[in-house]
């Protein structure tokens, strides 16, 4: 748009269905012109958004910029209900959008983490004119993926996040946010086993159903429900993120059930090296990964806002994956995620060994698992930023702990490369009827420093005292060990304030023999 256009922005008040009238905030060239869309919605502030979204300069280029708190959230009228709130909301928000007399009536919708879960709950809803959407670091699944991982919750995160929010103001009393103020200084003591749900709740009553496991409204969108989104998706993820595995699986969604072909050939995914707070940066955790992971030299807003215009101008948008090979620090092109793999066993041995071969002698291993005196989360993908500590960190003093158990490779002769999903089946026992398994894979570089790559979680019922296997998908990844670096795994049964904690326990992990335990891996070869 030439650049002596003049653009205005206007504050007003946008009506729900319901009366509720939420903050809005347009910012658009005064030309007379119709406009495609860029909608983004936030319970942050519209202040937050401005700081990702320059509006004039998006309004010079063409588009028509809506910033919208979300219902309940600073200027919004009505009650916060996280999350929840925000399908029949943001579909509404996007058929307003789509009907102002300065719109072309194709809207899309940028955003990452809460932001962009508003963006998949709108698409979810199928608005007319919502024609694309950009949803990163976030996921459409609130259940398993958002809250909840391998059946754990994420206590650390949400405690701490509930707190926040209540204590930024959620329609309540002055009181009440003074009294989330100073939750929020206690939240380690709080998320402390056993979780002190009732601290927690008196200031987001809110936080008691995200903590349930039963409860209906956290329940996962069916695959048949995501299939019917039709609109392009440029989809981000970071291997650090919290939200790594909920992105892949929505892109993979689109990309593999929408049910129409345009609509699966429209989904792009990029995945980095980075954590929920360095997106873009070169740098995560105690790791650079050069300059081809800073957005500056890869170009990838520029890519995302030039997809979303391409789509809301009618124009055909470029599909497949692009991700992030650690260890090569270089991006690597597929026509999809995930790519063909063939499946690498390593065999847990005696000893701390994992060996290329299964071991014939069969063999336990113990460990006192004490909630009270937890694995400490010490790196990988969580939405913290510096308490605890993000990405990859080196792992030797985690290791060294009583009730962790590490079995190491021997160093290898070639360059190893895995791309797709690291799974792990465990041969385990627990004296209590219910336990978490965590595992931790880590790059071992050969002056002994031990990274870790990716790590999970699975609670799993039990019969006391007899073995059963245990599935844990442990997480995907795009990783080169190199010549001479070793591979291992860490188990334990905490990994706090990551997530939350169950009873104390004796815990046996069984190797070798035919009735091991394995670490199963997705070799990948260009």
């Amino acid at each position: 748009m030439p650049a002596q256009r003049r653009v205005i922005t206007e504050e007003l008040r946008m009506p729900l269905p319901d009366g509720t009238s939420l903050l809005t905030e347009v910012t658009v060239a005064e030309d007379g012109e119709r406009h495609p869309v860029l909608l983004a919605r936030t319970p942050y502030g519209r202040a937050f958004l401005r700081t990702l979204h320059d509006a004039v300069a998006l309004a010079h280029e063409g588009w028509a910029v809506v910033l919208q708190d979300v219902r309940g959230r600073f200027g919004s009228g009505g009650a916060f209900d996280p999350m929840l709130q925000e399908g029949a909301d943001g579909a509404a928000a996007v058929a307003w959008c789509a009907a102002q007399p300065w719109s072309t009536g194709r809207v899309a919708m940028p955003g990452g983490s809460y932001q962009g879960y508003a963006a998949w709950a709108a698409a979810l809803e199928r608005p007319a004119g919502l024609c694309a959407f950009a949803p990163s670091i976030t996921t459409p699944f609130l259940g398993e993926g958002w809250f909840r991982e391998g059946g754990a919750f994420r206590v650390g995160a949400w405690t701490l996040w509930a707190l926040s929010i209540a204590a930024g103001g959620n329609g309540g009393s002055r009181a009440a946010e003074r009294r989330a103020a100073k939750a929020v200084e206690r939240w380690r003591e709080l998320v402390r086993y056993p979780t002190d749900v009732d601290a927690i709740t008196a200031v987001l009553p809110q936080f008691r159903r995200w903590i349930d496991p039963d409860d209906d409204l956290l329940a996962e969108p069916k695959p048949n429900r995501l299939a019917r989104v039709e609109v392009a998706g440029y989809h981000l993820a970071g291997w650090y993120d919290v939200f790594c595995e909920g992105t892949l699986a929505g892109y993979t969604a689109l990309a593999q059930r929408a049910r129409d072909e345009s609509v699966r050939r429209s989904q792009r995914l990029v995945v980095g090296p980075w954590s929920h707070v360095t997106r873009f940066l070169q740098v995560t955790g105690q790791v650079d990964f050069g300059p081809e992971a800073n957005s500056l030299t890869r170009g990838i807003p520029q890519e995302e806002l030039q997809f979303l215009r391409d789509a809301a101008e009618g124009r055909e948008v470029q599909g497949g994956a692009t991700v992030f090979l650690m260890g090569q620090n270089r991006w690597l092109e597929l026509a999809a995620w995930p790519p063909e793999t063939s499946e690498l066993p390593l065999f847990l041995a005696a000893g701390g060994r994992l060996e290329w071969t299964q071991p014939e002698r069969a063999g336990a291993e113990h460990y006192r698992h004490d909630p009270r005196e937890p694995v400490p989360t010490y790196g990988g993908r969580h939405l913290l930023g510096a308490v605890p500590p993000v990405g990859p960190l080196d792992q030797r003093a985690i290791e060294a702990r009583d009730d962790v158990l590490v079995y190491t490779s021997e160093p290898l002769r070639d360059a190893l490369t895995i791309v797709g999903v690291v799974r792990a089946k465990v041969r385990f026992a627990s004296s209590a009827s219910r336990a978490d398994v965590t595992m931790k894979l880590v790059d071992v570089h050969a002056d002994g420093t031990a990274l870790n790559i990716v790590d999970s979680v699975r609670r799993v019922e039990l019969t006391p005292g007899k073995p059963r296997q245990v599935d844990v998908v442990v997480g995907s990844t795009a990783m080169t060990f190199e010549r001479g670096h070793r591979i291992r795994i860490e188990i334990a049964s905490s990994n706090w304030p990551h997530f939350d904690c169950v009873e104390a326990a004796d815990q046996t992990v069984y190797c070798g023999g035919r009735s091991g335990s394995k670490l199963l891996l997705p070799v990948y070869r260009a």
